[in-house]
């Protein structure tokens, strides 16, 4: 019985060691390629996220290369796709070249860093961004949208109108 004490302390102290390279930097506990997460509500998808590969840390950091995120709408999916991205506590974290696309609501956001919350549904930047919805560019600061991308709040915007928009002119 002694033995299988000690036997079981040491594999449970080994567990909860941090997995760290001889230069003391903090190596990943397990590497997945091919990652699919999903999020269901009542049998249906909420969001699906694909990543080509994913590492995955003891403190449940997760880092993703090539992110992409599915936002399943009634009025058309959101697509949000990246470089790089974390997972952690329910936020999802875009970093490069982060794109934005809803097909039927005819718009695509640029930016260098979006987050999304799981739980809130919420998404947001703090730095800056170029949204073009219709013919219409939008630039800003920062923002905070929901789910489907129909409603932005956007903070320090610079509005760009196409020269053939009938009854909106640019101020002279």
């Amino acid at each position: 019985m002694k033995k299988l004490l000690i036997l079981t302390s040491l594999i449970l102290l080994s567990a909860c060691q941090k997995n760290t390279s001889s230069d003391g930097t903090t190596v990943p506990a397990q590497r997945a390629e091919g990652v699919v997460m999903r999020e269901t509500a009542g049998g249906e998808s909420t969001w699906q996220l694909k990543a080509t590969s994913a590492d995955f840390y003891d403190n449940q950091d997760v880092l993703m290369d090539n992110p992409k995120i599915t936002l399943n709408q009634e009025k058309g999916d959101a697509i949000l796709t990246a470089k790089k991205g974390t997972f952690k506590d329910g936020i999802i974290t875009f970093i490069g070249s982060v794109v934005v696309t809803v097909q039927e609501e005819d718009l695509k956001l640029t930016t260098s860093k979006l987050y999304y919350n799981t739980s809130t549904k919420i998404a947001w930047t703090d730095v800056p961004f170029v949204l073009k919805r219709s013919g219409v560019t939008v630039k800003g600061k920062a923002f905070t949208a929901d789910k489907g991308f129909s409603n932005i709040e956007i903070f320090k915007q610079v509005t760009d109108l196409p020269p053939d928009l009938k009854g909106l002119q640019p101020l002279k």
